[in-house]
């Protein structure tokens, strides 16, 4: 609006104008940004709630399986499972439910049901949890397959290995090409995961990978 006017009553009239004019579509606008502004706090406080439950029903599932330090019973084992199939039903989509899988395979590997930690575990990686949790399940699925003497699927897992967990992975390799039996493989494996530990943390590698190392070195005469 122009502000050359000879008088009050003229900027008035040309106000109220400017109202009839655009005075709807001001309003909507302003109707739609409340509405949003209200509609992303909704949503927000949907997800804090929804994070919080899952949180919750995650904890409870943690005192079940942390209430002491002997091996669950049946009916402590029923309840594990119960909950933690809970958090995967009702919070699918977030990281509780893929670390509430990790327990249950867990729980599959102590009950000597390796077929449900296997597929415990697949179902973690599909749904493209964050590379700590990724790395868990590709390692544990490893062991599970190496258990269970699918020695080429064990190494595919191990194929591309997480930043931070490398030498976790490159000392499950050499585990796996012991298995298979041979023995030079494993070693160079070991070797790498020691070099990888040094490298990574500035630490010495741990003492079970030196004797896995040392007991090769003896076997082959080295």
């Amino acid at each position: 609006m122009s502000t050359d006017y000879q008088n009050d009553e003229e900027q008035i009239e040309a106000i109220k104008r400017w109202w009839k004019e655009n005075g709807k579509s001001t309003l909507t606008g302003i109707a739609l940004a409340i509405a949003a502004g209200f509609g992303w706090q909704g949503w927000q406080k949907q997800q804090q709630e929804s994070a919080y439950a899952a949180s919750s029903a995650y904890q409870n599932l943690l005192a079940v399986v942390a209430k002491d330090q002997a091996p669950l019973n049946d009916e402590q084992m029923a309840t594990a499972n119960y909950l933690a199939d809970k958090v995967k039903n009702d919070y699918a989509s977030s990281s509780y439910a893929q670390l509430a899988a990790l327990y249950k395979a867990q729980l599959a590997v102590k009950a000597s049901n390796l077929v449900d930690a296997e597929t415990e575990l697949r179902w973690v990686l599909a749904q493209s949890p964050t590379a700590e949790i990724k790395a868990q399940a590709q390692l544990r699925l490893a062991k599970v397959l190496l258990a269970t003497e699918k020695y080429p699927l064990a190494l595919a897992e191990l194929a591309q290995p997480i930043v931070g967990f490398k030498p976790l992975y490159a000392e499950l390799k050499g585990d796996i090409l012991l298995a298979q039996g041979d023995e030079a493989a494993a070693r160079a494996a070991y070797q790498q995961a020691k070099d990888l530990a040094t490298a990574t943390a500035g630490v010495s590698a741990n003492n079970l990978l030196e004797l896995k190392i040392q007991q090769l070195k003896v076997a082959e005469g080295v």
